[in-house]
């Protein structure tokens, strides 16, 4: 699992980076990956409108219905095959009797 963050944090670095300090040398002082700042940076001007592109938010929002949709896909999918194997299962009367019949 990859290690997440504080929204603080992030908060805070990103503005130390619009304010013009080297993406590498924080890269180097606060040991987080240069390609992880970059990311924040650019996501931290689409969100700001500066950039084109998905804004934080609505991407959240996007996924969340993603994981939806795939949830109710599998959940229809067993009830497909259950309606299957109990249509496939020969139905027997309840009031049938259990007595052999005397000749």
């Amino acid at each position: 699992m990859p290690f997440r963050y504080s929204v603080e944090f992030r908060r805070q670095v990103v503005d130390r980076m619009l304010a013009g300090e080297a993406v590498q040398q924080l890269a180097a002082d606060l040991s987080v990956s240069d390609a992880t700042l970059y990311k924040w940076r650019r996501q931290a001007l689409v969100d700001a409108g500066e950039s084109p592109g998905l804004k934080s938010y609505e991407a959240d929002r996007l996924a969340q219905a993603r994981r939806r949709i795939k949830h109710l896909e599998d959940e229809l999918k067993l009830v497909r095959a259950a309606s299957a194997l109990f249509n496939e299962i020969e139905v027997i009367s309840p009031k049938g009797s259990t007595r052999l019949s005397e000749r």
